[in-house]
């Protein structure tokens, strides 16, 4: 289930970010530094906001998937499933 897959976002530059939940309440909404780390359960669904999707290596279980996006993207509510691979 997707109890067993964890996200991991580094931070490769510093970058704005915004984690949303599904009741539309923020978790967390900050100025992410290079090389700080956030995880989170797939299971959450949380929603990703973020001023530069480049600057964000996706990680689940440990495993990286890609960026979120390309450099200087912004992106809007991306919500990464256990599948995703970009």
């Amino acid at each position: 289930s997707d109890f067993n897959y964890q996200i991991r976002l580094k931070f490769l530059q510093s970058t704005w970010i915004q984690l949303r939940n599904e009741q539309d309440q923020i978790i967390l909404s900050k100025l992410m530094n290079i090389n700080d780390e956030y995880s989170y359960s797939v299971a959450d669904n949380y929603r990703l906001t973020a001023g530069n999707a480049g600057n964000i290596l996706v990680l689940i279980n440990d495993k990286a998937r890609g960026k979120a996006g390309k450099n200087g993207e912004v992106i809007e509510s991306l919500i990464i499933h256990s599948d995703f691979d970009n």
